[in-house]
């Protein structure tokens, strides 16, 4: 047996003084395993014959004696064939764990982060204190209660769903007091949480940056489709077929449904804010809080918690989504045809999900060609198309053609319509001083001078 350390595998080479504590750590988190009698480096050393009586009764006395709650039914130990005592731990589901002898505080508390442990902070205790208990933030008494519906109410019209006071209790809008919610907040216009959107160029340099505020369902709205105009599709020849293919820079449904899963599930009790980034080679989603209860590789395997039942029940009835708890296998199973595949990153206070462009956008903003020439397009130009004056001028005459009809038109369309590769018609536009673009990259147009009165 291989043995290597990892944030779910802890290697000891003998009984320590700090086995509760390695046990609370995984208790605390999503569970994992100890061997001892194993090196650091994974070499096996094993458990003596005459020891493994008094290392059965030490981890029994431990977990009987030192740690609150109770963890007997989470915790399995044996030796293996390798001479090797394996403590199995489960995640516990009465967290928080600690030390009897300190309490649940951060001197006797203690969770797993990477390949080590550490004595949990007051927040992250109170958080565990919280998800043991039932306790959701979207439940709470929102400290706002002058709260309006102007927008939630256009969207339940919009879905001939009836929507008024009277619904607000079956809703989760109002406590059994009367009182508004925090998930009333969440969808309300008064809603405080913010979207950040940006888009940057290779430099990080802001080619777009805006905050989306008001309801919930109105910032999903307007960030998905602000998000699919950055969703750019191209085209590609191939040779010898009169067909084009088209690709975009986000297969599938990746991209909505990474958006839907950071507002779904945001821990809106945190004190920051989702992000949505584009940069040239990949877009990344963010939001704050981890995966809820469960490890990702639970949740991809079909495994549900939702941190924000109320809103997922919402943003289903408005037909965001689809089916609860798909999002994150769609995402994935977007990108199988593809070489690049999709990052799900589970943090410790953040869920990031990096989808790579399929389609890198041009530094220039003129038009939407590979960072690369793809292989079968090499930098140099093909036997094929010999450099003799009456093939340029063919390609010229067919290039001006193309911007009378549209002088918005960009290289890679140019392409695209002439049969040719990109490289090539930006040396026949660079070599060509009676074409010029004109105005930004966003907004500006090619223009033919007439021979003889160019600058």
């Amino acid at each position: 047996m291989k043995y290597e350390e990892s944030d779910r595998v802890e290697l000891k080479r003998e009984m320590i003084k700090d086995l509760d504590k390695e046990i609370i750590a995984f208790l605390n988190t999503h569970g994992g395993t100890i061997y001892i009698g194993v090196e650091d480096n994974g070499n096996v050393v094993g458990i003596a014959q005459e020891l493994r009586d008094e290392y059965d009764e030490k981890v029994s006395a431990i977990l009987t004696n030192n740690i609150k709650p109770n963890s007997r039914n989470k915790v399995d130990f044996s030796f293996n064939e390798d001479g090797v005592l394996e403590i199995h731990v489960k995640e516990g589901d009465s967290k928080p764990y600690y030390l009897t002898e300190k309490g649940p505080k951060p001197s006797g508390t203690y969770i797993r982060v990477g390949r080590s442990k550490r004595p949990a902070n007051d927040d992250e205790i109170l958080t565990m204190i919280r998800d043991s208990s039932g306790w959701l933030w979207e439940k709470e008494e929102s400290k706002n209660q002058s709260l309006h519906f102007s927008f939630l109410s256009i969207y339940f019209k919009g879905k001939d769903i009836p929507f008024d006071e009277s619904k607000y209790l079956t809703l989760g809008f109002i406590n059994k007091d009367g009182k508004f919610t925090n998930l009333a907040l969440l969808f309300s216009d008064e809603n405080p949480i913010e979207v950040k959107f940006a888009k940057y160029d290779k430099n990080i340099d802001f080619l777009f940056k805006k905050e989306y505020t008001g309801s919930l369902c109105y910032i999903a709205d307007q960030v998905i489709n602000q998000a699919e105009a950055f969703n750019v599709t191209s085209a590609k020849i191939v040779p010898y077929q009169a067909a084009r293919i088209e690709y975009v820079s986000y297969p599938g449904k990746s991209l909505r449904e990474a958006i839907l899963n950071a507002i779904c599930h945001a821990d809106y009790s945190f004190p920051s804010n989702i992000k949505i980034e584009f940069f040239p080679t990949h877009c990344r989603i963010s939001n704050p809080g981890s995966i809820y209860k469960y490890t990702l590789e639970e949740v991809l395997a079909g495994q549900q918690s939702f941190r924000n039942p109320g809103v997922v029940r919402i943003l289903y009835m408005l037909g965001f989504i689809e089916n609860y708890g798909s999002g994150l296998p769609r995402i994935i199973s977007a990108y199988d045809k593809s070489a690049s595949k999709a990052q799900l990153l589970n943090m410790e206070h953040c869920f990031i999900v990096n989808l790579p462009n399929l389609n890198p956008i041009d530094s220039t903003g003129l038009g939407f060609e590979p960072q690369n020439e793809p292989q079968n397009e090499p930098q140099n130009e093909p036997q094929n198309e010999p450099q003799n004056e009456p093939l340029k001028n063919d390609l010229q005459e067919g290039i001006v053609k193309l911007i009378k009809e549209n002088p918005k038109i960009t290289r890679k369309e140019m392409a695209i319509k002439l049969g040719k590769s990109v490289s090539t018609i930006f040396r026949i536009l660079k070599d060509n001083p009676h074409i010029k673009y004109v105005g930004s990259s966003k907004s500006g147009h090619w223009e033919i001078a007439e021979k003889g009165k160019e600058d």
